[in-house]
């Protein structure tokens, strides 16, 4: 009784003080000129928090803090400490407010906020040249690594013993300086705190690692909980009116920091560059046109040249200002000049009247051309030659006046022009004739065929004697019955042979299967009037009107195919809208996310902040996940489904389906591009069904409670303790009574435990078996829990082995059913194993507990193992099967997995693993 008595004593103490310190706490502080809010930090956290080169507190947490606390309209005083002295001054009153990781480490001291102000990932810096394969905190374990003396990653290391040596230094700049000349180690620690260290410093030669990390929620830190309350309202209200974006991008991104210099400028400078550019482009354009033009007319100029030396014709300007005349030579260059006066002495007075009335005729402009036949003599003025003289604008000046006149001259003696002019037909009709690119028949004044050049041989694919002697005429040609020839004048056409219904002659001569022909029909008169022929050209147009024909084909099939992709664009807008889905991407440089309502429109742009502003508290920290493996450019497809704070019009909470894959441009990621699907409907429907399914199962419960728990199990051991009894009363030996007895005692012991362990699983059934975790020795619980059953239940010839790894191994466990498990565990292995061994186990791994059990017994046959774990499987000892059922529902319930595997007659694993929290350790 008393000692009952000295324990509620306590448990009122305890309480009492609980009570009291908790009204410290909930008391409110009033922060004043008088009694300022005092904000203590570490000192080297760049760029969070640090001193600058001026001893004074610089970063982004005293930028942001100043933001809050003007919010606030609190005074305050900010101090800068190394690390452990400003925790310390906290954990003492010293000071009111810290912002530091979210640590199991740190929570005895004071409170966290509720905000997350800032995700921590983790960066491994090494040497560019130093080859290392490092994904996740588990590949570190082959290297020595620098961490920050007591940071959320050296804890982390330590924890999960990730690392073959840890070196921890107190000031992390000194570190870095020291990888970087020594081009050796590594460094693990915040990636934005590195890349701000390896861009001051100007570390060339190392680089930065992103790999996976346990990251680290950074959170306000204090021990007036009404303090901590209100930043987190302010910091929300913030960061949802993107307040915080400047001082984000002027410590994390200063790339996109502003300038200073106005918008217009920018886009002034921008049009400039855009229109000096063009000017540029226009000028090497013209350029290069000026070249082509040069070389164009040097060509003409040399063209012209042979000309003038092989026709006999020669040149000669006159300067309308100077009025000079100035002679060329057959090359087209100045020969000689002369004045007015001088070049009147090579004419006679009549001609020279002639030639300046000419000029002056073309210097007035009332004629753009004036002929002249004139007589020249020469130097000696007696040799004279007689001519044509044709006088026409060569140059204009500024007002469009004429400034030089071109005087070309040709003899123009009666015999020599009659001679030259035939020589010159004969050879033009010869040239043209048989030589031209064109097919040509010539027709007599009756209109039939009587020659016909090679070309239009070729592309009819007949010879002239064939042609000759089928006299065809151009009617047949033309396909004209009646053709009045007397008033022919011009034709022209393109015709379809090789017709089927057509009858003419020439179709029928033509062995081709069809012939587009281009033709041109002229009739010749001599000088009379009289007509004395027609001449004819043509060419095969048959490629051309097929060319054509496929062109018209291909530019249909063209504008259907336009057609159909304008349709299926448009059917997937209609999908979209209809469907709820929105069309997204997500720019890894400028950290935006852009929403489209339709594949080209789009919606919203949105900043990382303001996007965190739409997103529920619940699921903040799995979009900031998404957001920093879109950051970070992780490859792979990214999956989530979002609670937005956004209620929909029938009020019914807005939940996004959000699918993301990167593209791709040269091997490297650029951007996301994404789905958003609005699933509020399913969720709605899903969490419905779950109500429903839950009141479902509680009255199946109920009702089937009872037939599960009465098993035909029971009635065994029963009726054998009632069968025993019953010997008593009929006639027996007193020998037989001892065995009686054991018997009854037997069966009364297998009856009890059976209705003990139907009576727990009833338990679990309703939910009324509670984990409650506590610190627990683990290592000295596992080595005497195995003793025990081992000492109850041993049989000869078997030997019984424990790994036990630690000396100490304090966990935050559920000892009892923990130790339940074992128990049932090991009394299965020891009942089915009468040879060999039994070797039972742990370790801790990972933040979980893992045991497991091998013997060397019977085994289990491969069909029976996917039901091993159902309720009443016997095994070959016939027992109730109800062990392995409660394992199976115990371990779950504690957040457990177990399973097993077995060879039959060579022996039976089972091993299972919970999830715990380590305290305290110490290897063996």
């Amino acid at each position: 009784m008393k000692k009952y008595s000295i324990l509620a004593l306590l448990v009122a103490c305890h309480l009492t003080a609980g009570t009291a310190h908790a009204q410290q706490q909930d008391s409110i502080i009033v922060y004043n000129d008088e009694r300022p809010l005092v904000y203590e930090d570490a000192w080297d956290l760049w760029p969070y928090v640090f001193l600058n080169e001026n001893g004074e507190p610089d970063g982004y947490n005293v930028d942001l803090l100043k933001l809050i606390f003007k919010e606030l309209n609190i005074p305050y005083v900010i101090r800068l400490r190394p690390t452990l002295e400003a925790q310390q001054d906290l954990k003492e009153h010293k000071s009111d407010l810290m912002l530091r990781m979210d640590a199991d480490f740190a929570r005895n001291n004071s409170s966290y906020g509720k905000t997350i102000v800032q995700i921590f990932t983790h960066s491994i810096v090494k040497p560019k040249d130093m080859p290392i394969h490092i994904q996740t905190g588990k590949d570190l374990v082959d290297y020595s690594v620098i961490v920050h003396e007591g940071s959320f990653s050296h804890h982390k290391l330590e924890e999960n013993a990730w690392s073959k040596e840890i070196i921890p230094y107190d000031d992390m700049k000194e570190a870095i300086k020291k990888v970087s000349s020594d081009n050796k180690g590594l460094v693990l620690w915040n990636s934005m705190s590195l890349k701000w260290l390896m861009t001051k410093y100007h570390t060339d030669n190392l680089e930065l690692l992103p790999f996976e990390f346990p990251y680290g929620e950074y959170k306000f830190f204090s021990n007036d909980h009404h303090l901590l309350n209100q930043l987190d309202s302010v910091y929300s209200r913030l960061r949802a009116n993107d307040r915080l974006t400047e001082i984000q991008n002027k410590w994390f991104y200063p790339e996109r920091k502003e300038s200073g210099i106005p918008a217009w400028i920018w886009d002034l400078i921008r049009f400039v560059a855009i229109m000096s550019v063009g000017v540029l482009i226009y000028y090497l354009f013209f350029k290069f046109r000026e070249r082509q033009m040069t070389r164009k007319i040097n060509d003409e100029n040399e063209r012209l040249s042979l000309i003038i030396r092989t026709s006999n014709v020669q040149f000669c300007t006159y300067d309308v200002a100077k009025q000079i005349f100035t002679i060329m030579d057959s090359a087209g260059y100045p020969e000689r000049s002369y004045s007015l006066l001088e070049f009147s002495h090579r004419f006679d007075p009549v001609d020279f009247n002639m030639l300046t009335d000419g000029l002056q005729t073309v210097i007035d402009e009332k004629e753009p051309t004036v002929t002249l036949q004139l007589k020249e003599y020469d130097n000696d003025l007696i040799n004279s030659s007689s001519y044509s003289a044709n006088l026409s604008v060569l140059r204009r000046d500024k007002n469009k006046k004429p400034s030089v006149i071109i005087c070309s001259k040709s003899d123009n003696s009666q015999e020599r022009q009659r001679q030259e002019l035939i020589k010159e037909s004969m050879l033009r009709y010869q040239s043209l004739f048989t030589s031209a690119m064109v097919d040509m028949v010539y027709y007599d004044a009756d209109g039939y065929i009587v020659d016909i050049n090679a070309k239009a041989m070729a592309s009819l694919n007949l010879d002239i004697e064939t042609i000759k002697k089928q006299r065809i005429s151009l009617k047949d040609v033309l396909g004209f019955d009646h053709l009045d020839l007397d008033h022919f004048d011009y034709f022209y056409s393109t015709q379809l042979f090789t017709s089927p219904d057509d009858n003419r002659v020439l179709n029928k001569l033509l062995k081709r299967e069809k012939l587009y022909y281009e033709l041109q029909v002229m009739p010749i008169h001599d000088k009379d009037g009289n007509r004395i022929g027609f001449f004819g050209s043509g060419r095969n147009v048959t490629e051309v009107a097929h060319s054509y024909n496929q062109l018209q084909e291909n530019t249909k099939e063209l504008q259907e195919a336009q057609n159909e992709v304008t349709s299926y664009i448009h059917n997937i807008d209609y999908v979209l809208s209809v469907g709820g889905v929105s069309l997204a991407k997500y720019h890894p440089d400028t950290h935006t996310l852009t929403i489209y309502s339709e594949i080209n429109k789009e919606k919203y742009a949105l900043t990382q902040t303001r996007a965190l502003a739409f997103v529920d508290a619940a699921n903040e920290n799995q979009a900031l996940r998404i957001l920093n493996k879109m950051d970070n450019r992780q490859g792979g497809n990214l999956l989530a489904e979002v609670k937005t704070r956004i209620k929909r019009k029938d009020h019914i909470p807005l939940h996004l389906q959000i699918n993301f894959i990167p593209t791709y441009k040269d091997d490297e990621i650029v951007e996301y591009f994404g789905l958003i699907r609005d699933i509020s409907d399913i969720k709605a429907v899903e969490e419905e069904l779950a109500e429903e399914s839950i009141k479902a199962q509680e009255v199946e419960t109920v009702k089937n409670a009872f037939l599960h728990n009465m098993s035909h199990e029971i009635r065994t051991p029963l009726n054998t303790v009632v069968g025993f009894s019953e010997l008593f009363e009929m006639d027996h030996s007193p020998e037989d009574e001892a065995v009686f007895i054991e018997e009854i005692k037997s069966n009364s012991a297998s009856l009890l435990k059976l209705i003990n362990d139907i009576l727990f699983l009833s338990r679990l059934d309703a939910g009324m078996i509670t984990i409650s975790p506590h610190p627990v020795d683990f290592a000295s619980v596992f080595d005497g829990r195995c003793a025990s059953v081992w000492d109850n239940n041993k049989q000869p010839g078997v030997e019984y082995h424990i790994q036990n790894p630690y000396k100490r191994l304090v966990l935050e466990i559920d000892e009892p059913n923990i130790s339940l498990i074992i128990n049932k565990i090991l009394t299965n292995a020891i009942q089915y194993t009468t040879s060999g061994s039994v070797l039972a186990r742990y370790e801790y791994i990972a933040d979980r507990l893992l045991i497991s059990v091998e013997d060397t017994g019977c085994g289990i046959k491969q069909e029976n193992l996917p039901t091993i774990f159902d309720r009443f499987v016997t095994g070959a000892n016939n027992g109730a099967g109800l062990g392995l059922s409660i394992c199976h529902e115990l371990v779950e319930h504690m957040g457990g997995k177990i399973e097993i595997s077995s060879t039959e007659g060579k022996g039976t694993t089972v091993w299972f693993s919970v999830p715990c929290k380590m305290i305290e350790t110490e290897r063996k």
